[in-house]
């Protein structure tokens, strides 16, 4: 592992199709790397974590969505399940991508990616958050990757305005390929925004 990540093969693992869905070599070399006994996976979308974690005999991985096909977990009224030692959270990154009525099922009114407003989005992140990280077992980590956006012609820094808790252990910057900004024309002085980043903090 090192502050800079970059996967151009997103790998085998999960559906390829799955909107937002990152590189599973990511989560594999998070688990190589940290070694957890236990490993909670929230916001699974498209399965890569589920396919990567039983790849490397983590058999009693848990992950979680709003997704009904993963058990419709509602990330903002429903408890965690377990005392984890290891958690990958990758939440939408505010409206960039809407998942329930789009992506999968109908529209959810506790879907992330619906989230009236801005400001709303980020409330709504830091309660998770702050509920992942309490579920943390003491000497846990918490990484959530997430990226930021624009929307009518403004720039959102979702790192910069969410909450931090516990200690912030690494701060690593994912390259993105073949993302939608690095396919598209632009006029004018307008720099595509390619990369995410990877929190990890320490309980």
């Amino acid at each position: 592992m090192k502050s800079v990540l970059s996967y151009p093969n997103r790998g085998k693992w999960g559906l390829a199709t799955y909107r937002g869905n990152c590189s599973g070599y990511l989560i594999k070399d998070l688990l190589e790397f940290y070694k957890p006994r236990t490993f909670l996976e929230v916001f699974a979308g498209g399965g890569t974590g589920y396919e990567v974690a039983k790849e490397l005999g983590y058999t009693d991985s848990v992950h979680l969505d709003l997704n009904p096909e993963w058990g419709g977990w509602n990330a903002l009224k429903d408890d965690v399940p377990i005392c984890a030692d290891f958690i990958f959270c990758h939440p939408p990154y505010y409206d960039m991508v809407i998942y329930s009525g789009e992506v999968w099922g109908t529209a959810h009114k506790d879907d992330l990616s619906r989230a009236e407003s801005y400001e709303d989005f980020i409330r709504k992140l830091d309660f998770v958050h702050e509920k992942l990280f309490s579920s943390l077992s003491v000497g846990g980590r918490l990484a959530t990757l997430i990226g930021d956006c624009r929307k009518n012609g403004r720039y959102y820094s979702i790192i910069k305005d969410m909450k931090y808790f516990g200690t912030l252990e690494s701060h690593i910057i994912k390259v993105q390929h073949n993302a939608h900004s690095m396919r598209k024309e632009y006029q004018g002085k307008f720099i595509p925004i390619v990369h995410e980043h990877l929190l990890i903090f320490r309980k």
